[in-house]
């Protein structure tokens, strides 16, 4: 039977790892949402005190505004020369007053209620009546909500610009913050041969760069609520004029009337632009037939020259076709439009917009070639001015060229809106195509939509200044392709440094691979503080964790943190060490594992206890390689009353020493333990090393089996069986049983 490609092992791995980043992410949440920290270079994330201090009032601007002019004049005053970091003082301070002007003007349209100035649009016009209505009313409605609309994107660019720079302004006060502090702390202790004055500057020179940074900060917030009141003031009056169009648009009528006066414009147009390229064509057959006199300026000016008639030409075409365009889309808003000019039309509307956007893509490629040479001929000294001119010329054509396609790819748009509105797709190919777009549209808004927001606050001079972030789909999603990416990394460095470390230290290969661990984990952490920097997502994003999460991960993980600190202090204090011989809970192995949460004991059987931690440090264990490889061991016999004990003593000494595997230093000892009821007991005490080619129980099996050949031989009786209860200091209780003896006649005790 095959093994599956993720078995047992692996499943278990994968567990093993999703429970150990949890762990390590409540962890962490939890830790820096009751400690507050800071990470270093991430925005500033101060919680707002509990009594947040009160916004400054237009007399404290004034206040400060004239501390600061006062200041301005003195240091202005000063000649140059007159002290170190003078004009570095004097930039600064002028920076600073412009900054509290602004500041208090600020101040003062907040008094007057109106903070945020913005001029309210028009209300949105309405074509009365039932219809049908006139396709021109309807487009110049169409061309309001463009109108809005590019505002409204042109708005929500320029807000994504204006919070970037509210962020850099936030960690620039920090930084600003921080090099204030450090002065300060230098000028308080300063060190011999530095010269006061010289500290005095440079502590007033960061003084007034932490209050820029800090004014910056509030000017940079004051900007982003303007955009923000802005983009929603258009929101309304877009929304409604939306909806008008959707009204209308339906209703509209293009009529042969109305259909004459768009052709006859189109055609005064066209005769316009005929009038004008005859002119340059005979202008630049004059200029052909003037001979050599000027050269290459002769024939760069004409070739600009030439380059006009093109982009006129390409003018005309493109106004023709926005005539026969103009007679379909009379014909497609009849009242009974034919069917075969709705077939025909709709699938040719998608290829002429590919063709408009790849006409307006050479168009702008020509536009740069041609500043480049409007830039290199007005560098040249002595150049005519007949070259400037015509290229200044063919430019104005490329704009008018450019316009018009602008106006053809709208007047594309709204036909195919308009057909879309009338009989839907034309044909079976639009219906995947509009298909995959609307499933296309589904999945972008879906990537877009935004799960939950955090918020930033900073208080700056009493004020407070808020950063949004919103954690959208997408970004949660890069967030796991990262975070698998830098699991996948974490893990190979933590192999390859593990390996230089067993290779190089020359550690052995248990303890590097609890260092392994030890490193994926660490680096790990690094690898979600490094995403959730790099995704933007700011770790008071996690805040809704707290309150009752954070008490119902406090209890749930208790035993799992107590165990994970227990797994440090082992690590850190090297009291057990992998490979060492342990007694816990009465079980004796050999530790294999120090992990996070337990360590595993493998038995003598070969079975493997898995301990937590805590108990390690709790309980009282018995380390038997803790001083060294070496143990005591203890071998008990008795012999029968009236023997020779000091000869049986020598040769139970000389079994000691004969066997290989029993340590000659410190040599075998053996004592007379006790007078028993019916033995003499001699105790053998010899040592020997852990791990040898024989373990203990087998020596002294060893040691029993010549014990008792050596006695037998000696004629020395073994006497009666009996337990023997004894506590070794060295080692763990034993409880021994002493060989059975022989029944032998004995001799009755001398009279005394």
């Amino acid at each position: 039977m095959l093994n599956p490609p993720f078995g047992r092992p692996r499943r278990r791995a994968v567990r093993r790892w999703l429970c150990r980043a949890a762990a390590l992410l409540s962890l962490s949440a939890v830790v820096l949402q009751s400690t507050a920290i800071e990470l270093p270079g991430a925005l500033a994330s101060r919680a707002a005190p509990a009594s947040a201090p009160a916004t400054l009032s237009i007399d404290d601007w004034r206040l400060r505004l004239a501390q600061a002019r006062e200041a301005h004049d003195r240091l202005m005053a000063l000649p140059a020369g007159s002290g170190p970091l003078l004009a570095d003082r004097q930039l600064a301070s002028t920076r600073r007053l412009a900054l509290m002007t602004a500041q208090l003007e600020a101040a003062q349209e907040t008094a007057a209620d109106a903070p945020h100035a913005v001029a309210a649009p028009a209300p949105p016009p309405r074509l009365d009546g039932p219809g049908p209505y006139s396709v021109k009313e309807v487009d110049a409605l169409r061309d309001q909500l463009d109108d809005l609309r590019a505002q409204g994107s042109a708005l929500r660019s320029s807000l994504g610009s204006l919070e970037a720079d509210l962020r850099a302004a936030i960690e620039a006060r920090g930084n600003a913050d921080a090099a204030l502090n450090l002065q300060r702390d230098r000028a308080s202790r300063p060190l011999g041969g530095d010269d006061p004055v010289l500290r005095e500057a440079q502590t007033e020179l960061a003084s007034m760069r932490a209050q820029i940074a800090g004014l910056e900060v509030l000017e940079a917030d004051r900007a982003r609520q303007r955009a923000q009141a802005r983009l929603a003031a258009l929101d309304e009056p877009t929304a409604q004029l939306a909806r008008e169009v959707q009204r209308v648009r339906a209703r509209q009528s293009l009529d042969a009337a109305a259909l004459k006066l768009e052709l006859e414009a189109l055609e005064a147009e066209h005769r316009t632009i005929a009038t004008e390229r005859t002119r340059l064509e005979e202008r630049i057959a004059r200029r052909s037939a003037a001979g050599n006199d000027q050269g290459a300026d002769r024939r760069r000016e004409i070739e600009a020259l030439q380059g006009t008639v093109t982009a006129l030409r390409e003018l005309q075409t493109l106004l023709r076709r926005q005539a026969t365009l103009w007679r379909s889309r009379h014909d497609l808003l009849q009242p009974n439009p034919p069917a075969d000019a709705r077939r025909a039309l709709a699938p040719s509307v998608k290829g002429a917009l590919d063709q408009l956007a790849a006409e307006q893509r050479s168009v702008a490629d020509r536009q740069a070639l041609l500043r480049i040479e409007l830039r290199t001929a007005a560098a040249e000294p002595g150049a005519a001015q007949r070259l400037p001119d015509a290229l200044q010329g063919q430019m104005a054509a490329l704009l008018r060229l450019e316009e018009a396609l602008r106006r053809s790819v709208v007047l594309l748009g709204r036909t195919r809106d308009d057909v879309a509105l009338i009989d839907g797709p034309a044909t079976e190919q639009d219906w995947p195509d509009r298909t995959l777009s609307a499933i296309g549209d589904g999945l972008r808004a879906l990537w877009q939509k935004e799960l939950f927001s955090a918020t930033e606050t900073t208080v700056v001079d009493g004020q407070r200044v808020t950063l949004d972030y919103g954690v959208t789909v997408g970004k949660s999603i890069g967030l796991l392709v990262m975070l698998a990416l830098g699991y996948v990394l974490a893990g190979a460095l933590a192999r390859l440094l593990a390996h230089q470390l067993e290779r190089r230290l020359k550690v052995s290969a248990q303890f590097a691979r609890v260092l392994r661990r030890w490193i994926s984990s660490i680096l790990m952490i690094a690898v979600v503080l490094v995403v959730l920097r790099l995704a933007r997502i700011p770790l008071t994003a996690f805040a809704f964790l707290g309150g009752a999460l954070a008490i119902g991960v406090g209890f749930g993980t208790q035993n799992i943190i107590k165990n994970l600190i227990s797994g440090v202090i082992i690590l850190l204090e090297r009291k057990i060490h992998v490979g060492d011989v342990v007694t816990v809970g009465g079980m004796s192995g050999t530790v294999v594992a120090v992990d996070f949460r337990a360590s595993t004991v493998r038995g003598f059987d070969g079975i493997d206890a898995i301990v937590p931690n805590s108990q390690l440090l709790e309980n009282q264990i018995s380390n038997w390689s803790g001083g060294g490889p070496s143990v005591r061991r203890i071998v008990s016999v008795g012999v029968a009353y009236g023997c020779d004990v000091r000869r049986a003593a020598e040769l139970v000494a000389r079994c000691a020493s004969e066997h290989h595997s029993i340590l000659q230093v410190p040599a075998p000892e053996v004592l007379l333990h006790d007078f028993g009821s019916d033995a003499l007991v001699l105790r053998l005490l010899y040592w020997t090393r852990l791990g040898g080619d024989r373990g203990g129980p087998t020596v002294d099996s060893d040691l029993r089996f010549a014990i008792e050949q050596a006695l037998r031989e000696a004629g020395i009786a073994i006497a009666f069986p009996q337990r023997d209860v004894h506590l070794d200091l060295a080692g763990p209780v034993q409880v021994e049983m002493v060989e059975p003896a022989r029944q032998a006649q004995q001799a009755p005790p001398a009279p005394v």
